[in-house]
């Protein structure tokens, strides 16, 4: 087990409610499912914001992954050999380095990016993100340090990516890329249904 104060995070194995919970967290946080949150996105019309999030995502997955192997920090199981790891019964590997987390980044620029575009969903998608990252801790597979990085990276690149929406390069990079797609003059902050704060100009 774990030692020093962090032992009362790590709980894997102790309640069955509580183990299913986490793996549930685990799981939506997988790349291969939040690349499924743009589907809808792009069928509601707002191509914009579906764009920038999976370009948002892919550049947390490429600089946590680069984090990660620079830095090299080890995961729990590591450092303490006797500790339970809950594990997904799908993709369960957890071979890479442990900070910062992969599934927290991911959460929290989901999180991020369409939280800031359509802000009605931001008490939500804010604790989800939270909850990835103690899950993560409570599966054994990372340290708190770990989530706390994940979620810095993930925010930032989510508020980059967010002022990127108003930003005359990068708005003519996306125009050429699915400009066909767009609905005339509408950009990743059209269509919301909520009230946005003011961008960059």
């Amino acid at each position: 087990m774990a030692g020093g104060g962090n032992l009362f995070l790590y709980g894997a194995g102790s309640n069955p409610f509580l183990d299913a919970a986490a793996l549930l967290l685990d799981i939506s946080a997988l790349l291969y499912l939040m690349v499924l949150w743009a589907a809808p996105l792009w069928a509601s019309k707002r191509r914009a914001l579906a764009y920038d999030f999976l370009v948002a995502l892919l550049v947390t997955v490429v600089i946590t992954e680069v984090l990660k192997f620079a830095i090299g920090a080890r995961r729990p199981a590591e450092d303490y050999p006797g500790l339970y790891v809950l594990r997904p019964a799908l993709f369960p590997d957890l071979s890479d380095p442990s900070f910062p987390s992969g599934h927290t980044s991911r959460a929290f620029v989901f999180a991020a990016v369409l939280g800031l575009h359509e802000r009605k969903w931001l008490p939500v998608l804010l604790p989800y993100a939270a909850l990835v990252g103690l899950a993560r801790v409570y599966e054994g597979a990372h340290y708190p340090v770990d989530v706390l990085g994940g979620a810095a990276v993930g925010l930032a690149i989510g508020v980059l990516f967010w002022r990127f929406d108003t930003w005359p390069p990068y708005v003519r990079i996306r125009e050429r890329i699915i400009g066909r797609w767009l609905s005339p003059g509408l950009g990743g902050r059209g269509g919301s249904t909520s009230p946005s704060a003011p961008g960059p100009r």
